[in-house]
């Protein structure tokens, strides 16, 4: 039964939401506060039920509009989809991304910041285009002007641009997807670039001279201290340590354990169990177990007592400053040190390092793929495979001996 002007005036809140039938379809929905709001069910033509809101509205206005959406569904039509394909024309992508995709990223990716960097900066200019007017030739003008980037950075960005898009399909926003068709830009084969033996060496002796220095410094500053009568900060030879901070072990878990650097700055000590790493991609959300060497383990018993030491108290994370506070970057204490080589040196090539020495000891593909954290052996297969020289010669010489014969 159609509700009462006084009926519908006199409805109240209670402690949890409440819908009542006016009938032909039309609810109002009483929310805790009070507050009222009007909505439409009713069924397309295919036979899917939807919901159409009307929001906080008088009886009166939402019967009006009612009648209104009725006569569009009895045309065959969907007032639902219109509504959106209208907000769809008035909704930017940035407002889309801001309002929408930003929410379901911080709930469901595994690296959100990343994502949301690349479409809120990358894309910048694109951000006040609205979402119906994108075009796939918008992207096309965009990688025309990124004559700085790799292809496959460009590939990254796109391929993240694409997935907001299809969400915004998905859920409504927009009819369809404008760049379905895009094609990605050809990715060249490039050989892997790793450090030699001899290069890793230049690395640490770079890393135990900045050590050196901070250790001088720590004990200068402690006699400045002493002469104030102000308590001295940990001795680091008093504690026996190798390292000051936490820059040289995380060149040594990187190269020995070949995480990610996300991977590496946000490991917490539960993550480590019988000199095991439970590793969780920063890029995939996937977990691996990677077995430590003894230099890491002994490196990261030190670091432990480094971080009480310094913090006083057991930290949580790994990798934290002298304050106990999470690591979220090493930007300019690794910068510093990669000024002292005559090589380039980054963390991904740290990475790419461990990958090489595996391959280089005959370790299998499907091993190292695995412990590498790749989706795909096939990505081992194209990027590391090719430094196994030893097998190409071994495969040579066996034509050698078939010649031979």
């Amino acid at each position: 039964m159609a509700l009462s002007r006084r009926d519908f005036d006199s409805l109240k809140g209670k402690p949890k939401s409440y819908s009542l039938s006016d009938g032909g379809g039309l609810n109002v929905k009483v929310l805790p506060d009070g507050r009222k709001s009007m909505f439409l069910m009713y069924r397309t033509r295919a036979g899917r039920q939807r919901k159409l809101t009307f929001g906080e509205i008088s009886l009166t206005e939402a019967r009006k509009q009612t009648l209104a959406a009725k006569a569009k569904i009895a045309q065959g039509l969907d007032p639902q989809e219109e509504l959106k394909q209208a907000k769809a024309q008035q909704m930017s992508l940035g407002q889309f991304i801001a309002d929408r995709y930003k929410p379901y990223l911080e709930a469901n990716h595994a690296d959100p910041k990343a994502s949301l960097w690349i479409l809120q900066v990358g894309f910048k200019q694109l951000l006040n285009v609205p979402m119906e007017e994108l075009t796939l030739n918008h992207v096309e003008l965009w990688r025309n002007k990124q004559k700085q980037l790799a292809a496959s950075t460009i590939n990254r960005r796109v391929g993240a641009l694409k997935a907001s898009l299809e969400k915004a399909r998905l859920w409504g926003f927009i009819t369809s997807n404008p760049i379905t068709d895009w094609k990605k830009v050809k990715v060249p084969k490039e050989p892997v670039e790793f450090l030699t033996q001899a290069q890793v060496q230049v690395l640490f002796n770079a890393l135990e001279a900045r050590d050196k220095k901070k250790r001088t410094q720590r004990i200068s500053h402690n006699q400045w201290r002493n002469q104030r009568d102000q308590e001295p900060l940990p001795d680091y030879d008093e504690l026996g340590m190798l390292f000051t901070d936490y820059l040289s072990p995380l060149v040594l878990l990187v190269l020995d354990t070949g995480l990610r650097f996300g991977e590496a700055i946000n490991l917490k000590w539960p993550d480590i169990s019988n000199n095991v790493i439970t590793a969780k991609s920063s890029k995939t959300g996937n977990f691996r177990y990677i077995p430590l060497t003894t230099d890491c383990q002994t490196m990261l018993t030190e670091l432990q007592r480094l971080n009480e030491a310094n913090s006083g108290r057991a930290t949580s994370n790994v990798f934290v400053d002298e304050k106990g506070t999470p690591l979220s970057s090493v930007k300019t204490a690794w910068n510093n040190i990669r000024r002292e080589l005559s090589f380039n040196c980054d963390f991904r090539m740290l990475r790419r390092t461990f990958g090489s020495r595996l391959i280089e000891k005959g370790v299998p593909v499907y091993h190292v793929s695995q412990l590498m954290g790749h989706t795909n052996v096939q990505t081992t297969q194209r990027w590391y495979l090719s430094l196994n020289l030893d097998a190409y010669r071994d495969a040579i010489l066996t034509i050698d001996d078939f010649l031979s014969v």
